[in-house]
């Protein structure tokens, strides 16, 4: 525990001056706000003759669609596809529900698709702040499921995957959730986890020392895929730190193989799920066997509380969040900024 010192001395004005912990501490209250704003919104009753999905988003804006797009595929028969680019897939047309998110309302690729979406004649809605998302929505004549929230998109998750939550339950596809026990049990966790809680009783500090000097390799099944990339996404943009992202049981025919080198640079964090098909859970005990037998770090992460997939999800969310802003603390960078990407864009224009 040699970065105890820093962990628990950390002068967060300094370290964090947008504040991004107060997004993550936070993430139980804004869950709350997101599902009273979302009941508010009606979705079009013929909505309902769609048979296939298509989530349009980037970066933050477009974790909340890997995320439910899971939960979709083990409760629905519908074609869902989570879409990171300007082109739809081939398949989108009238009986295609197309579901924009863009936290700015101003993502290119997003809008690129959006419009397509419009051409296609296809289902619409958009969840968004403002912008042109806004505007074309409008002007198009289709649902806008609008927030008030500033932050960085990474830090809207609990409004885009709860706008989310809504619609399809709303359209029959999720049944409805114990909002009153997810805030419940979402509030016990991060009171564990706050930055004020020291090394030795928090959990997320723990592992993001245990991390911290290594490259994060991520192992889940597809269950928990949309936590994985999440996880992936907040060490690149929180922690300034290389991360990947990789599925059980692809793993065990090519990325095993990969252990032997190099060697004492890598921590593997494996995201288990309560309602993991049998022959998964197997390859995910043996492929930490074989991690130990190779000395490579590991932790299995699983919240044996969650009654659900959806807390489960949430449940993995708010952990890596912390994870990666205390990953961020030890590698003295700023969580609130992404200079590079920010530059990236720009050049864009």
């Amino acid at each position: 525990m040699g970065n105890m010192n820093i962990l628990d001395k950390v002068d967060v004005h300094k370290a964090d001056p947008r504040g991004m912990i107060g997004h993550i501490e936070g993430f139980a209250s804004l869950c709350e706000q997101a599902f009273d704003i979302s009941e508010r919104h009606s979705i079009p009753s013929y909505y309902l003759k769609a048979k296939k999905i298509v989530l349009l988003g980037m970066g933050g804006s477009g974790q909340a669609g890997d995320v439910i797009k899971n939960i979709l595929d083990e409760k629905t028969d519908l074609i869902v596809e989570s879409v990171h680019n300007y082109i739809l897939p081939n398949f989108v047309d009238k009986d295609t529900l197309v579901i924009a998110c863009s936290y700015s309302g101003d993502t290119e690729e997003t809008l690129s698709g959006f419009i397509s979406a419009y051409e296609k004649d296809a289902k619409m809605i958009a969840i968004t702040s403002g912008g042109k998302l806004k505007i074309l929505a409008e002007k198009y004549k289709v649902p806008v499921m609008q927030f008030d929230y500033k932050c960085p998109p990474r830090a809207s998750f609990p409004f885009t995957f709860i706008f989310l939550l809504s619609v399809f339950n709303k359209l029959g596809y999720i049944e409805n959730i114990d909002k009153k026990n997810l805030i419940n049990v979402l509030t016990i966790d991060i009171n564990k986890y706050q930055t004020a809680n020291s090394l030795l009783g928090n959990p997320a500090k723990i592992l993001a020392e245990k991390i911290y000097g290594k490259i994060p390799i991520i192992y889940t099944s597809e269950k928990l895929s949309g936590a994985g990339a999440r996880l992936k996404a907040q060490f690149n943009e929180n922690a300034k730190n290389f991360a990947f992202n990789e599925q059980i049981p692809e793993t065990s025919h090519k990325s095993l193989e990969g252990l032997q080198n190099p060697r004492n640079m890598t921590f593997v964090i494996m995201l288990e799920s309560n309602f993991e098909y049998n022959r998964n859970q197997i390859q995910q005990n043996i492929t930490s066997e074989f991690l130990a037998k190779n000395r490579i770090p590991c932790e299995r992460i699983k919240f044996l509380q969650a009654k659900d997939p959806v807390t489960e999800m949430f449940l993995q969310v708010i952990f890596g969040d912390f994870v990666s802003y205390y990953l961020a603390m030890l590698n003295k960078e700023n969580p609130g900024v992404n200079d590079i990407i920010d530059r990236f864009k720009e050049r864009l224009v």
